[in-house]
This record gives structure tokens, C-alpha cells and sequence, in this order.
């Protein structure tokens, strides 16, 4: 009768043991490692901060004739620019600025010009090699892309 007693002992505690560590719960997995870094081949990294940041973190729409119908350009705070138009694909790049002076890249070469802020709704940028003022006025909100000519 130990013999059974025994047995039974042994299958109770098994049964208990994997019972407890079913019900527990598993080890948190760990978080994935933070992405790498993606570099450009740029400069802009080593430009300072511009003299008058009021252009940073707005939309601003293009008043330049000949530029496409609805031309933009945000220039966030983590230095990132995004230029976009009604008729065009996109682009995200870098930028950086020292005093008047900002610079960002396109299809990997580098546009340098000056910056000028005439009021608070109003941005000039003079690109190097460049004739002509880019002018910019903050965008009006709603905005909608006018269609498309067929």
C-alpha cells in the first residue's frame, strides 16, 4: 500500500507542479534594439542654429510664379524638411541653418542659400546660383490641392 501511496504522491505533485507552471505567466520578452541611425552624405549636421527660428514647424506655400500650384516646405524642429506640391512626389531631407545661412539636400547635392523672414508670415530664401527670391507665405488652413489638368 506505500508502494501506492507513493505513486500517487508522486503523480499529485506532478500534476500540481505542471498545473502552477502553466497558470504563470511567461518572461516579458526584451524590446527590440533602437534602429540605427541613417545617415546622409551632408553637412548639415555640422551647421549651428539659425538666427531667427520663426520659420521652424510651419507650413509654408509658395508664392514664387513658375513654381508648381501649391509648393510647401516644413522645416521641423528635429531638422527634418519635408517639400511637397499639388502636382509632385514628395521629398524628406535634412536641413540645417547657421545665422541666415541654411543648406538641405536634394538628390544628394547639397542647396545653400540665405534666409529672411519680412514678418512673421513671410519667408524669402535666396538660393545660391539662383536669380530670383523664393518667397513663401505661411499656408492658409483648410487647404486643398486644386484637381489636377487633364
Amino acid at each position: 500500500m506505500s508502494t501506492t501511496s507513493a505513486t500517487s504522491f508522486a503523480v499529485l505533485m506532478a500534476a500540481t507542479l505542471l498545473g502552477a507552471t502553466g497558470c504563470s505567466k511567461p518572461e516579458p520578452a526584451a524590446p527590440p534594439p533602437p534602429p540605427e541611425p541613417t545617415t546622409q552624405p551632408s553637412n548639415t549636421e555640422e551647421v549651428g542654429q539659425p538666427t531667427d527660428p520663426r520659420f521652424i514647424g510651419k507650413i509654408w506655400m509658395s508664392t514664387t510664379l513658375g513654381h508648381p500650384r501649391g509648393t510647401m516646405m516644413i522645416f521641423l524642429p528635429d531638422r527634418s524638411l519635408l517639400m511637397d506640391s499639388c502636382f509632385e512626389t514628395y521629398r524628406i531631407s535634412k536641413w540645417g541653418a547657421e545665422g541666415d545661412r541654411i543648406r538641405w539636400i536634394e538628390d544628394t547635392i547639397p542647396i545653400e542659400g540665405t534666409l529672411s523672414m519680412p514678418s512673421d508670415h513671410e519667408l524669402n530664401l535666396t538660393i545660391a546660383g539662383q536669380d530670383k527670391v523664393q518667397s513663401y507665405v505661411i499656408a492658409t488652413v483648410p487647404f486643398v490641392c486644386p484637381d489636377m489638368p487633364r
